[in-house]
């Protein structure tokens, strides 16, 4: 039963963290295992939600409410130029490996 639910959760929790809101974009990277969501903000407005909600996901987890193989951050896009997909993917790593867990 713990092995179906597990899924679920974690699919319902991406649906509502991608719809909470239009525009940050939320990425994330499989580390054989262990997965990291990146929240990526294109302003500096969109960047402070960004924050937020991996903050909320961060707390959620460390209260176990959370996937303990999923860690959160917000990556920073308003200023200088824009990054691709996978130069996102590595700056998400990174900022997760930089991260205290």
């Amino acid at each position: 039963m713990k092995r179906l639910i597990l899924p679920a959760v974690i699919a319902l929790g991406l649906v509502f963290t991608g719809t909470a809101s239009a525009a940050v974009e939320t990425y994330t990277v499989d580390l054989n295992g262990y997965a990291v969501i990146g929240f990526v903000g294109h302003s500096p407005e969109d960047f402070a939600r960004a924050q937020q909600q991996a903050q909320g996901w961060e707390r959620e987890r460390h209260l176990m409410l959370k996937p303990q193989t999923i860690k959160a951050v917000a990556i920073d896009q308003s200023e200088g130029a824009a990054l691709s997909e996978a130069q996102l993917k590595q700056a998400i790593v990174a900022a997760a490996l930089a991260k205290r867990p």
